[in-house]
């Protein structure tokens, strides 16, 4: 019986449960510790139908699996759904007679491994593989198949060894042709071309897969030179503009995303390009765990902080009588207690740096009516609150706490509502000039908040809405509003 054939038939429901976990790991880039079996894949995670599809694909592939054997997105809500089907499709279907590598696993021929790994050189090679690629170092084990069991391309691969070239002071690259499937080849030819033995690397010192930049350095005439700042939910929308404005003025970003990934690694990458300061932080302010880590990051790489901006959010738009349970909760472990656990975690980090200051988000409609926004409206109420109570609570340690309450923004927030066109056109209609905020304007506000010329504000709820709360028409539906 083949080694695969062999394996379908006595994994374990744990063993396949690590390989699911594992195949999760590399598709979502996650760390491995938040990949548990009942953590739900999309409200916990932000792992959404798209992404949980490549994860099926790569699942399917690990234990050579038709993709018809696979659960459906609506029943798969958690990696132990997702084991438990695998392990039914493993005990019904006959497994084909290959030799497969499981992700991070290590495998040997008959004949053994090849030529030996300098073991002092391994850890070094792995760490480049980590720092470019940004896969957890659990996953790089030294025989995997770089490119059919970690998903490393050829393009990437090349960028490793260009990295490893430069770190190592080799005169010339591996060569492709030397066939470097794994770690440990590579590092074996990277040995042969060492002039002299490399030092031993130190664990404790090597360099993490994401290194962050240093605070940013002093530039004369920047409001807020030296300072570090964290901003919630910045992949995108206004935290994205905020963020941008903030680096601009001297600043080091912290940009978070969580369901916007990408948007947030561009965002950390389109100010760097400008000339600034930034290093992006993927989790859910609603997750603890994520919580956790995120500040440990902050604490230990970058000496603590000085500006925060609550700008995550969650709230459903649509009709109140369809606002569910599950609308309710995910808008309140977003907004009231992400909102809490950031600035309970911000506290001691800005009280060590002589004070700070916390700027919160909320909307215009939260003490008026507007049809559809039922959800937020009601949770953004509960932030203006919140917001006073953090006022009170932190200003004995120079933390001030304040609010920008901003109304409908041009962007894409605004194209959730139903009929948006129709929408927007009466908004406008009755917003006295005649024209909405942008996200710009929001920047303005939320700027001069942190900044030194408001002092002595603090516990305040600044509307940014151009006048439209001032109104009525345009607030409720178009039937009402005739």
């Amino acid at each position: 019986m083949s080694a695969r054939s062999s394996q379908s038939h006595t994994s374990t429901p744990s063993n396949i449960l690590e390989q699911v976990r594992q195949c999760a790991a590399a598709v979502t880039r996650y760390p491995l510790d938040i990949l548990t079996e009942h953590a739900q894949l999309e409200d916990e995670l932000g792992i959404d139908s798209v992404k949980l599809a490549e994860i099926a694909a790569v699942i399917a592939r690990e234990f050579h699996l038709p993709p018809d054997r696979m659960p459906r997105s609506g029943k798969a809500r958690t990696l132990g759904a997702i084991a438990e089907a695998v392990s039914e499709a493993l005990h019904t279907e006959p497994a084909p007679s290959l030799h497969v590598a499981s992700v991070g696993a290590v495998v040997e021929a008959e004949g053994g491994t090849g030529a030996p790994v300098t073991q002092e050189l391994l850890p070094r090679v792995r760490a480049v593989f980590a720092r470019v690629t940004r896969y957890p170092e659990e996953l790089l084990t030294p025989h995997a198949d770089l490119e059919d069991e970690l998903g490393i391309d050829s393009v990437k691969q090349a960028e490793v060894l260009a990295v490893l070239t430069k770190e190592l002071g080799l005169g010339e690259a591996p060569k492709p042709s030397q066939r470097l499937r794994t770690m440990a080849a590579i590092a074996d030819a990277a040995r042969a071309l060492l002039p002299a033995p490399p030092p031993v690397a130190d664990e404790g010192a090597r360099a993490p897969a994401r290194s962050a930049p240093a605070p940013v350095a002093s530039r004369r005439g920047l409001p807020f030179e030296g300072k570090v700042a964290l901003v919630t939910g910045s992949g995108k929308g206004i935290g994205r503009v905020i963020a941008t404005r903030l680096a601009r003025a001297g600043a080091t970003v912290i940009v978070n995303s969580f369901h916007s990934r990408e948007g947030g690694e561009k965002t950390a990458r389109d100010i760097v390009d400008a000339g600034g300061r930034a290093v992006h932080l993927w989790g859910s302010v609603a997750q603890e765990e994520h919580l956790e880590r995120m500040f440990a990051m902050i604490r230990e790489q970058l000496g603590g902080l000085d500006l925060l901006v609550c700008n995550a959010s969650n709230g459903l738009i649509g009709p109140f009588d369809r606002i569910a349970p599950r609308d309710w909760d995910k808008a309140f472990r977003t907004c009231i207690t992400g909102t809490y656990e950031c600035a309970m975690r911000a506290r001691p980090l800005m009280a060590a740096r002589g004070g700070g200051s916390i700027v919160t988000m909320s909307t215009s409609m939260s003490q008026r009516y507007m049809h559809d926004l039922g959800c937020q409206g009601v949770v953004k109420a509960s932030v203006e609150s919140l917001t006073r109570y953090l006022a009170a609570e932190l200003a004995p340690d120079g933390i001030r706490t304040n609010c920008v309450a901003a109304g409908p923004v041009h962007g894409e927030l605004l194209g959730m509502f139903p009929d948006a066109a129709g929408r927007v056109a009466r908004w406008e209609s009755a917003t006295p000039g005649g024209r909405l905020c942008t996200a710009d304007d929001v920047a303005d506000v939320t700027e001069l908040l942190l900044g030194p010329k408001t002092q002595r504000v603090n516990g305040a709820i600044w509307v940014v809405d151009a006048g439209l709360s001032g109104t009525v028409d345009g607030l409720l539906p178009a039937a009402r509003a005739s």
